[in-house]
């Protein structure tokens, strides 16, 4: 199955009136943190089948100062995205700092910026979609205690669902999967900042742009939103039992486009030629945990082609870069290595077309020397 297909195997899965299944719906969009900063050529990580499986669990700081939040730019400069963090600052970034409390939570939306080539790690889709957005949303819990670090073992059980939503759109049907989105995620001095991206949603600026933040899921939920078929607005639900909250954008109406933006919806309601692989995508996340529970256990891994093992280069942004095959990628060592860790990092990229496997490991010898290497997954 082509990157394309599975992108739309996505798409496929919201597009019926049901709500997709949760348990699809939590490894796929666990799996797919951060696909931007995986470039594999002609799209090999994607083109057996499965996915990027790559969990961008950044350095942590442990201590927590709920009186600092940070800014847009700073999230995207630790980050390692230094162009996006200029964009932040520039006129045309959009500063909202606007916070909404519910249930166990304060959600603040920090700002927002569209435009293209904006950030240092490229998304696949931009070689058709070239214009993104990009909005920084934190996250603190109202009792002050501190978010989970994302290397608390914890961490994944506490998901959140962050993405724009379209008025007069069927939430489950255009939200930040369908519309070629990705995200990174940190906990600093206890305060969640998550940095999202998708296609760019300006275009939309006549109809109404949201931003939809909920606990409890990592996907659309029609127990946390309503939508009204009639006149196409969202709200949270007040019965909800997690937290929920709706920002409207203040988008300049200006830059709507309303042709183009019928042309994206009719693109992104294409339906996929390819068969349901529910399957498929189950087996490659059942090896992938496998894989990861040897890596952090310490157990050999098997299965190592040779000829793939290769120092990383870098790059003038400091980005390592690894190629084998038709293997790519360029991004940032603190993407998969915390400060002073060394051996194997727990964060990889897996591939495969549901009866093999491959995934592109990284690892660090006590000298700081990284190397990448393809596994034949078992």
């Amino acid at each position: 199955m082509k990157d394309a297909d599975w992108e739309r195997l996505l798409r496929q899965s919201l597009a019926s009136a049901a709500e997709p299944e949760e348990k699809l719906n939590e490894s796929i969009i666990h799996q797919l943190k951060e696909r931007s900063q995986m470039k594999h050529r002609h799209r090999k990580r994607l083109s057996a089948g499965l996915l990027a499986a790559v969990l961008i669990l950044v350095l942590s700081v442990s201590a927590y100062a709920a009186t600092r939040l940070y800014s847009a730019k700073q999230v995207a400069e630790h980050l390692s995205n230094q162009p996006l963090a200029h964009a932040f600052e520039s006129k045309s970034a959009i500063q909202t700092n606007q916070s909404i409390a519910s249930g166990d939570y304060l959600f603040t939306l920090h700002g927002l910026v569209s435009g293209a080539g904006l950030s240092e790690f490229k998304h696949s889709s931009e070689n058709i979609y070239p214009e993104r957005t990009y909005a920084v949303i934190s996250i603190t819990r109202q009792d002050g205690k501190p978010m989970r670090n994302t290397d608390d073992p914890e961490y994944a059980k506490d998901p959140f669902f962050i993405s724009p939503l379209i008025k007069g759109q069927k939430p489950w049907e255009v939200n930040i999967v369908t519309m070629n989105g990705a995200y990174s995620e940190d906990v600093i001095d206890g305060v969640m900042y998550r940095l999202i991206e998708c296609s760019q949603v300006e275009m939309f600026a006549d109809r109404g742009v949201y931003l939809a933040v909920s606990s409890g899921t990592a996907f659309f939920s029609k127990e946390a939103f309503a939508y009204d078929e009639k006149t196409g607005e969202i709200q949270p639900r007040e019965d909800y039992s997690g937290a929920t909250a709706l920002f409207n954008l203040p988008l300049d109406v200006a830059k709507a486009d309303h042709a183009k933006a019928e042309a994206y919806l009719k693109e992104l309601r294409k339906p996929s030629s390819s068969p349901d692989n529910g399957a498929e995508e189950e087996e490659g996340v059942t090896r992938m945990k496998v894989l990861r529970a040897k890596i952090r256990d310490g157990q050999t891994i098997d299965g190592i082609i040779s000829e793939s093992i290769k120092k990383v280069t870098y790059d003038n942004s400091g980005n390592m870069k690894y190629t084998h095959d038709d293997w790519s990628v360029a991004t940032s060592p603190k993407e998969y290595f915390k400060e002073g860790q060394i051996g194997y990092s727990d964060n990889f990229t897996i591939s495969g077309d549901g009866s093999s496997y491959k995934a592109l490991l990284f690892h660090k010898d006590e000298n700081g020397v990284i190397t990448g290497r393809i596994v034949v997954v078992d």
